[in-house]
């Protein structure tokens, strides 16, 4: 067929809209869809309208990544859509299928489905290329979308090029009525086959093996589709709960990192009670918290584990069981020593994410690892492991991936503070964050370490004391950039070229590790919010780090009018936890005891942070 063009002449308002729906800082798209009375109104950036020009390009567009690869959609791919179980994503999912029949792509609508799911039918419908459209942890006045071609995720510099797409009206194909794409049900057939793969790997350990002590929290999101999996593979005597929340309604948030919002689930402090250990999913199941114990859920106690307290598990794992597996597998292959050598030190890489706390590198060291800072951003994340699998399967003289898992059974597991855990594939290799497998897997991880109860193992790791990420919202976005690129700028002179100050900048954030602790500055990629982290070695002197990233918010805030205060209702530890004793951290100034403190330990000076 002779290709015709014609210039994509998006709608107006999504041109310019461009900049909200195609951000380069960002790993997704994530945008506003108005109020619950109003979806789609005239103010919405992400809309039935914008979607289909996401998926018209989408289908379109010749990517290039930064190898110089080059990649794209054709004509009679095909790719899988799922969404979450909100207000907004199936009508923004019919609207982008729409825009990537236009050019000639069909479509495998897959339905209600979580994340993992949709990465999964990828490979197990033999589709080119993924769509999930969810808005993941984020209130329901805000939806969004995350897609990949083969294993490349679109996120920063390729979402960058759909920007510059649309802002220049690129040309599109100009395809016939008749040659356009279909929109194929397959919500039937990608659910068999994601369940079939979870049962023929799982379903065998689980069959014999107690599990009355887990429970799950399906959080009223997409999890509610896999009830009948665990079910079938953990046996009736799982505990189920979170089947009857609205999650749409704006009580509860499915965010499995927010006691606050744990505790609205019915059942769940029961089940901790009972001495059972309680898996939670966001909307979407692609991340997932761990809490345990009956106090777990106190906004002082300990109990509820996020990504950097599982990177310990996940690293006492990797170093003492997966990795020595794989070398001694290899070892009897007859690889060569040299290649052992560098293999080995590679598997042992662990990644470290810079909300997480400097026990976690600590700890890693001690096993023998070796730690990277990593850039925020699951793509990211999974671009990098990929390429490690690739790199250890050409020195252990394998043809690709598939072939060294299938041969070694090595799996690599990384995670992000967000509870982003990736979990390399048992029949590809290829890393996923699917929270719902994922939980077959920590289940069998903590059997295989012998660990029975997490208080008693986080007892014999290396403690800090952190505060959580700070998460506040500022007056606009435009603010939000301002500040926190003064604050990235004032903390880089400040401590750059000074002995015993390591400086790690990331996606326009800064962390600051020091011997006693760090303090990290930034924001979200996502909604208008500054975020921000202290740590220490005593709770002096984390407070006194906390006091002292607080002291400049503050007086950024003040330098640009911006007069939203502290988010108590995401920050209740203000309030709650009296070993902070900072009731107020709107006040908090230069002139604190505590910020005099820290800078006295850093010895710089109060009138250079005063310019």
């Amino acid at each position: 067929m002779t290709l015709d063009y014609k210039e994509l002449n998006a709608p107006e308002k999504v041109i310019k809209n461009v900049d909200k729906i195609f951000k380069p800082t960002s790993y997704d798209i994530r945008a506003y869809v108005g109020e619950p009375d109003n979806f789609f109104s005239d103010d919405a950036v992400f809309t039935p309208e914008s979607a289909e020009v996401i998926g018209t390009i989408l289908g379109c567009q010749e990517f290039v990544q930064k190898t110089g690869v080059r990649m794209s959609i054709k004509i009679g791919d095909f790719v899988v859509i799922g969404y979450d179980n909100g207000p907004t994503s199936e009508a923004l999912a019919t609207a982008m299928a729409k825009g990537l029949n236009s050019q000639g792509v069909d479509v495998y609508n897959i339905g209600i489905s979580s994340s993992g799911q949709v990465y999964q039918n990828q490979n197990q419908l033999d589709a080119r290329a993924h769509i999930q459209i969810t808005r993941s942890h984020v209130e329901v006045t805000t939806n969004g979308a995350k897609f990949g071609i083969a294993t490349q995720g679109i996120h920063t510099y390729l979402l960058e090029q759909m920007n510059v797409f649309l802002s220049e009206n690129y040309l599109v194909k100009d395809i016939p009525l008749e040659a356009q794409g279909k929109i194929i049900d397959k919500v039937s057939e990608g659910r068999k086959v994601y369940y079939d793969k979870m049962k023929s790997i799982y379903s065998d350990y689980f069959k014999d093996r107690d599990n009355s002590k887990t429970a799950i929290n399906l959080f009223g999101g997409t999890g509610l589709q896999y009830e009948k999996l665990f079910k079938e593979i953990l046996c009736d005597d799982c505990l189920i709960i979170g089947t009857d929340i609205d999650v749409n309604s704006g009580e509860v948030l499915a965010d499995p990192t927010r006691k606050e919002m744990l505790a609205k689930v019915p059942g769940l402090q029961e089940a901790l009670e009972a001495g059972k250990r309680v898996h939670s999913f966001d909307l979407d199941a692609d991340r997932g918290s761990l809490t345990e114990g009956a106090k777990a859920l106190g906004s002082t106690s300990t109990g509820h584990y996020l990504g950097d307290a599982l990177a310990f598990i996940l690293a006492d794992y990797k170093l003492k069981v997966s990795v020595p597996k794989l070398i001694a597998i290899l070892e009897k292959k007859g690889i060569q020593g040299t290649k052992l050598k560098a293999i080995k030190k590679l598997a042992s890489i662990f990644y470290i994410d810079a909300r997480y706390t400097g026990a976690v590198k600590q700890y890693v060291e001690d096993l023998c690892g070796s730690t990277i800072f990593h850039t925020k951003g699951h793509s990211l994340w999974k671009e990098t492991i990929i390429a490690n699998m690739k790199k250890i399967a050409e020195m252990a003289e394998y043809e690709n991936i598939k072939e060294l898992v299938a041969d070694t059974g090595y799996r690599d597991m990384q995670i992000e503070a967000s509870l982003h855990l990736f979990t390399t594939d048992t029949i590809d290799g290829i890393p996923r964050d699917d929270a719902v497998e994922n939980i077959f897997i920590l289940e069998q991880v903590l059997d295989e370490l012998g660990i029975t109860s997490l208080q008693d193992y986080f007892e014999t790791v290396p403690k800090r004391f952190t505060t959580k990420e700070i998460r506040t919202v500022a007056a606009d976005n435009d603010k939000k950039d301002k500040i926190t690129a003064d604050a990235v700028e004032l903390l880089k002179n400040l401590f750059t070229g000074k002995e015993g100050y390591d400086i790690t900048l990331f996606e326009g954030q800064i962390r600051v590790d020091f011997s006693d602790g760090f303090i990290m500055y930034g924001m979200s990629n996502t909604s208008p919010k500054l975020t921000f982290m202290a740590e220490g070695s005593s709770i002096e002197m984390r407070n006194n780090a906390l006091a002292f990233v607080l002291a400049i918010h503050n007086g950024l805030k003040l330098k640009y009018s911006d007069e939203e205060p502290m988010d108590l209702s995401e920050n209740d530890f203000f309030r709650t936890d009296r070993t902070f004793d900072i009731s107020d951290p709107d006040a908090l100034n230069m002139y604190d005891h505590r910020f005099i403190n820290f800078i006295n330990y850093c010895k710089i000076q109060q009138d250079s942070i005063a310019k």
